[in-house]
């Protein structure tokens, strides 16, 4: 059996580093080693560099996201932001590099930032106030907790921070990371390509592929249920590059299958089974090879997709089989 892309679960996603241990794992980066051709990945919800920055030193603790007991709080206080609010954090994150804090931390604040960090995702334990934001460069009187927008420096005083000063900034971190996930979610569906076409997908359309694709035995299977020929091979390559470049898609999903039996021998489908792409004897058309090139697109798209709205906190975790 000719084994396409065995190792499809193991690819690079391109997501700073930066971003993923400094904004309470809103984000994670991955590196593990993977044998499909770079043509295969499909790199999402990537961020301009100038979005690293925005995680300014406030960032510092890299708490993880919990599994949310009560995650529809937290995905709502996210969802109910303005456009304003999000436009007004999103050029913020694009500011100039952040100078930094005024102080840092003690110890006990740390310890105290990490807890509360728990209670706001998994909780919904929010501040009853927003960060202040100081349009003016030293305009910090002394009182409670700001940030300077012009220099994005964080000011803290100098007494201990009480909780509800520690929430203000662990929910402007949350709300800043959003607007970025926000706006970058705006351009891709702005695009009207194949990646608008992927963010375009309902969590249950995700959920299904993500599903199907986790359910088949990637052990023993994978790859095509025989090899291509030179012309399928040459075709298969520039419909995947018009897929991409062109919008050319299939006016029909791929059918997913359970078991090889059920495999007509007509058309192409996705067999769970032994995760394989069944092929007919007879040469494959041009409208298969897209239903194959869509889905192999939906399932790297689907895994970005889950992985991040997890670090986001918006999913509790992977999806699973009822």
């Amino acid at each position: 059996m000719y084994n396409k892309n065995k190792d499809i679960l193991y690819r690079d996603l391109e997501i700073p580093e930066s971003i993923w241990k400094k904004a309470n794992a809103a984000f994670s980066q991955i590196h593990e080693e993977e044998k499909i051709p770079s043509k295969k990945r499909v790199r999402i919800f990537r961020l301009p560099k100038a979005a690293a920055a925005v995680i300014i030193c406030c960032l510092i603790l890299g708490t993880t996201v919990a599994a949310m007991e009560l995650i529809s709080l937290y995905r709502q206080r996210m969802e109910a932001m303005g456009k304003q609010e999000i436009e007004k954090l999103y050029q913020l994150a694009h500011a100039e590099e952040a100078t930094g804090m005024n102080r840092p931390f003690t110890a006990e604040e740390r310890e105290r930032y990490e807890s509360l960090t728990e209670e706001y995702e998994k909780n919904g334990r929010f501040p009853e106030k927003t960060l202040v934001i100081l349009e003016n460069a030293g305009s910090y009187n002394g009182q409670g907790v700001a940030i300077d927008a012009s220099t994005r420096t964080l000011y803290l005083h100098e007494g201990s921070l009480s909780d509800e000063e520690l929430l203000e900034i662990i929910d402007f971190n949350h709300k800043i990371v959003y607007s970025i996930y926000e706006k970058n979610q705006e351009r891709i569906l702005a695009q009207g390509n194949w990646e608008s076409r992927m963010a375009a997908m309902t969590d249950e359309e995700v959920d299904r592929i993500y599903l199907a694709y986790c359910a088949s035995n990637l052990e023993t299977g994978g790859g095509f249920s025989r090899e291509l020929s030179q012309s399928e091979s040459q075709r298969y390559e520039e419909l995947n590059a018009r897929y991409e470049n062109e919008g050319i898609y299939p006016e029909q999903e791929l059918p997913i299958i359970m078991t090889l039996a059920e495999y007509t021998g007509s058309g192409v489908a996705f067999c769970q089974e032994n995760s394989t792409y069944c092929l007919p004897e007879g040469e494959v058309s041009d409208f298969e090879l897209l239903q194959i090139i869509d889905f192999d697109h939906k399932i790297l798209w689907c895994f970005d997709r889950i992985h991040y709205e997890i670090q986001m906190g918006f999913r509790e975790g992977y999806p699973k089989a009822e």
